[in-house]
């Protein structure tokens, strides 16, 4: 397998996210933008959802949210004391079933471009997919097992599977999910039992909420 097939693009959290951290902290739009170097016209654009902002620019307005949560915690004030998971988590699960290859899921992954994908049975979660898993799995198949590259393509995805993820309320505060994002790369979001979204490490790391 070469690296190429495997370089997954870190995600994002949903655009939509960005309105809402906005708010929670306090900041108008006129004080975003000047913080992360861009217009306020962009910010208000991308809260409407009429513009597809360039990765780059994305990143200084994370940038900024994660600088904003830094200074506040210097100072003493217990910025993400009040957030959920539900708060910053995206909204619905992208999954794939036991039964689809390892293909099948890399390919899911770098379409939705993501490092990671419950393992998913109806509505039920049994397992957990990740990027360096399956990197793993294909290194060692193919050195000690001599597996040609299209016979790990087409493994089951149920035999490289992992633990499922943790499944944590909608309403859990941020501060105990970064307890387990410190030992997980996701956890599950549910309301009324039913899991409605996911909170990746990414998406922890890059609000600086567990600095």
């Amino acid at each position: 397998m070469t690296s190429s097939r495997l370089a997954f693009v870190p995600q994002l959290p949903d655009l939509d996210k960005i309105r809402q951290m906005r708010k929670r902290l306090n900041l108008s739009q006129r004080e975003l933008a000047a913080m992360a170097g861009v217009s306020q016209s962009l910010i208000a654009k991308i809260e409407r959802g009429s513009i597809d902002p360039s990765y780059s620019n994305v990143r200084k307005i994370l940038q900024a949210f994660e600088e904003v949560l830094r200074r506040r915690k210097l100072e003493g004030m217990k910025a993400g004391a009040h957030l959920t998971v539900g708060d910053l988590g995206t909204k619905g699960v992208i999954s794939v079933t036991p039964d689809q290859s390892i293909g099948e899921a890399i390919d899911r992954m770098m379409r939705g471009r993501f490092t990671q994908l419950p393992v998913m049975t109806g509505d039920k979660v049994i397992g957990a997919l990740t990027d360096d898993r399956i990197r793993d799995y294909s290194i060692e198949a193919t050195r000690t097992r001599n597996k040609p590259y299209d016979e790990v393509m087409r493994t089951k995805v149920e035999e490289v599977m992992m633990e499922p993820f943790p499944i944590l309320s909608e309403d859990t505060p941020i501060d105990v999910a970064s307890l387990h994002l410190q030992r997980e790369e996701a956890i599950l979001i549910s309301r009324k039992g039913a899991v409605v979204g996911i909170l990746t490490s990414a998406d922890f790391l890059n609000l600086g909420l567990n600095q």
